[in-house]
């Protein structure tokens, strides 16, 4: 063993000092090496929030406005294959209902838009418009849950883009004149489609 004397302090280290040691200078090699790398990477890391209001954040589709608007013009064919436009549709008040068969909304909105229709049917002229399905299809569906209004199909999308549709179940309100002056994104309820149909006859 080695003694030091008053002028030349023997060290000796021991296990525990060296391993301590080299856990703080790892520690310190680490710290700056992640440092320099935040600061230097690129492009360097953002970590600023966007703010509310800024910058919108993304959102579900949502419908365009169209209150005010006129129902544009575009092809629509029957279930049986006949082909119309929509025009042929102006000259009493309507109502035309989005919808396709694997849309849980719709299958529970039909069966009280087929109700409506026996109540109302002389006074507005009932459509329902297939977003995607066959004619097959979207017969069989009409037909199981009671809807005995007008069906059409619109395999070219062209209506549906023009509307700026992005949602179904979507029902809009027509006046004669082809204005459209009310509608309803999502799944209509007796209560509100009374309310609605009552001011559209009054219009």
């Amino acid at each position: 063993m080695l003694v030091g004397s008053a002028q030349y302090p023997a060290v000796v280290p021991t296990r525990r000092r060296l391993l301590i040691s080299s856990l703080v200078s790892a520690l310190v090699l680490s710290v700056a090496i992640g440092w320099y790398w935040s600061a230097n990477s690129d492009p360097p890391v953002d970590a600023i929030l966007t703010t509310p209001g800024l910058v919108p954040y993304p959102t579900i589709g949502t419908n365009e406005e169209l209150t005010d608007s006129m129902l544009p013009t575009s092809p629509i064919i029957s279930l049986l294959g006949t082909t119309m436009s929509t025009a042929d549709l102006i000259g009493t008040p309507l109502l035309i209902n989005f919808w396709f068969s694997t849309c849980e909304p719709c299958r529970r909105e039909m069966p009280v838009l087929a109700a409506a229709h026996r109540k109302y049917g002389d006074s507005i002229r009932f459509v329902g418009l297939n977003m995607n399905d066959s004619a097959s299809v979207a017969q069989e569906f009409a037909r199981k849950w009671g809807a005995t209004y007008e069906m059409f199909t619109e395999p070219s999308g062209s209506l549906v883009a023009a509307l700026g549709i992005a949602t179904a179940p979507f029902t809009i309100f027509v006046a004669s004149d082809g204005r459209i002056v009310n509608q309803y994104a999502g799944e209509l309820t007796a209560s509100t489609l009374d309310t609605i149909i009552s001011e559209l006859i009054s219009s």
